[in-house]
């Protein structure tokens, strides 16, 4: 018997109805667990911001503190140069024009006061001693020849006019020599120097150039060969066993700054040591400008270890600077990172910021904050070791 032929034609329709329900079965599977993955995905967290698991927070035992504003004096803080004393140092050069013929100086060498820096083959020294010489043989020819006049007169051989013609010649001789002697002198010639030439007769046209003090080349301004005249600087050494501090006190703060107070000093170069100077010398005028005075401080360096040129932070002990309102930050709650300074900040239950902050003055067991916090903000002060740490292992597993 055969089928009604419009129950044939809705076959196909059937099977094809059945099959875009398979197809929208499986889209709706599949789109499931797309969803089902879009809810799995973690959501990513704002750079800086660390977020501990609930075992991490018990852990971790964290404490809080705030931030908050003072009225609080401080201390009086300055700022500071380190520079050699006017006595420590000295700029060496020759007496006399010459050639370098001899260096025996270089930079950072330690010097004793008479150590020989260089010489110099000179031919004014030269003439200058031959002058010497010269002179030192008319004179004593001049003396024997007044002494011998002076017995003949005695003996009324000679006359009275010969013996004392013979005795201003050897006058004038001898003041000759004594020129030509302190010519020398002027030169720098030392008077064992002028006793050898005047034993053996002969001379040297080299003259050495003296350490004036004892203390370090720190400059050397001249080279083997060299033709120098005396304005010229050919060393510069400096006594670095005690150097000065100079510094800038401001005009409202100088009432409190006095000769003979103990002053702290820190460098940057050496974070963690601190250096003790004496104020000996409070500035007489204000600068225009700075509305500020020199203060100098007098500080021990015995292993040399300021250097002139270094700029310094100074604590003026016994001296409280002005009373003004500070927005402090608990210290313990600081955290270096660098160069940078950190403070973690509770953004929820188990999230804190990494937050960077400026600071001024440390005030005892608070910091000072210029910038990075507000008052009334909660800090991590006990476990913000730990956040950072924390932090860390994040920007690591970051990159």
């Amino acid at each position: 018997m055969r089928e009604p032929m419009d129950q044939l034609r809705r076959r196909p329709f059937a099977g094809t109805a059945m099959l875009l329900g398979l197809l929208a079965v499986a889209a709706g599977c599949r789109g499931g667990k797309a969803e089902s993955e879009a809810e799995k995905e973690p959501t990513a967290r704002p750079k800086g911001v660390v977020e501990l698991t609930a075992e991490q927070l018990t852990n971790a035992r964290l404490a809080l503190g705030h931030v908050e504003k003072r009225t609080h004096a401080g201390h009086l803080e300055a700022t500071a140069q380190i520079e050699a004393t006017p006595d420590g140092q000295a700029r060496v050069g020759p007496r006399v024009g010459g050639r370098v013929v001899a260096v025996h100086a270089t930079v950072g060498r330690p010097v004793s006061r008479g150590d020989t820096l260089a010489v110099i083959d000179s031919p004014d020294l030269g003439r200058a001693k031959a002058d010497f010489i010269s002179a030192l043989t008319s004179a004593r020819v001049a003396r024997e020849t007044a002494t011998r006049e002076r017995a003949l007169f005695d003996k009324k051989i000679s006359s009275e006019r010969e013996w004392r013609d013979a005795e201003a010649t050897a006058v004038k001789a001898e003041t000759d020599k004594e020129a030509a002697e302190n010519r020398l002198h002027a030169l720098g010639v030392p008077d064992a120097d002028l006793s050898r030439i005047a034993a053996e007769g002969h001379y040297s046209s080299t003259i050495p150039v003296p350490a004036p003090i004892s203390g370090v080349v720190v400059e050397r301004a001249v080279t083997l060969g060299q033709m120098v005249q005396p304005s010229d600087t050919l060393f510069t050494v400096m006594d670095l066993r005690e150097v000065w501090i100079v510094i800038d006190v401001y005009e409202r703060n100088i009432g409190e700054v006095r000769n003979g107070q103990t002053v702290t000093v820190r460098v940057p170069s050496f974070p963690g040591t601190e250096f003790k100077g004496t104020v000996e010398n409070v500035g007489p005028i204000v600068e225009a400008k700075t509305r500020t005075v020199k203060v100098r401080v007098a500080l021990p360096n015995a292993k040399g270890t300021l250097r002139p040129g270094m700029f310094a932070t100074v604590v003026v002990e016994g001296a409280t600077g002005v009373e003004r309102t500070r927005v402090l930050v608990p210290a313990s709650a600081v955290q270096r990172d660098g160069d940078l300074a950190l403070v973690f900040v509770p953004r929820g239950e188990r999230e804190f910021e990494a937050r960077k902050v400026k600071l001024g003055e440390e005030l005892g067991e608070w910091f000072e904050v210029l910038s990075g916090l507000a008052e009334g903000e909660a800090v991590v002060t006990t476990g913000a070791f730990a956040l950072k740490a924390e932090l860390k292992k994040d920007e690591l597993a970051g990159e």
